[in-house]
């Protein structure tokens, strides 16, 4: 009788301590997920890992369900990358932001001064008349 409640016994530190591996290798990749995308959005990164750190640790699984999906719903919308939103003075919708035009060149034939178009993305030389 004493070898079978050994063997039941083993199997189940076996199955807690799988479960706890499993909970680290969790808390770590959402940890480090959350860290990271709260950093390409401007966000105080430490303040919610450390958030998610102690929700974890005083409400195990409970606790983390609730920070990750109060980061999904708090975080800030503006896209990764530092995209103008809607909300940017200057934003107009399907539009890529106004680049400055480069650095007025002089044409290589004549010398003359030449004028840029932006919607070409090309120099024109209007004493040639050719774009260059």
């Amino acid at each position: 009788m004493n070898g079978a409640f050994q063997v039941f016994f083993e199997g189940w530190i076996f199955i807690v301590l799988a479960l706890c591996a499993v909970g680290v290798i969790a808390l770590l990749v959402g940890a480090l997920w959350m860290y990271q995308d709260a950093q390409r959005r401007r966000m105080d990164a430490t303040l919610w890992l450390i958030f998610l750190i102690i929700a974890t640790l005083l409400g195990t699984v409970v606790g983390f369900v609730i920070v990750v999906v109060l980061y999904l719903i708090i975080r800030e919308s503006h896209p990764i990358g530092g995209g103008m939103t809607p909300g940017y003075a200057g934003y107009v919708p399907g539009y890529a932001p106004a680049q400055a035009p480069p650095v007025p060149a002089a044409c290589p034939v004549c010398g003359r001064p030449m004028m840029w178009y932006p919607q070409y993305q090309r120099w024109y030389c209007p004493t040639c008349g050719q774009y260059r």
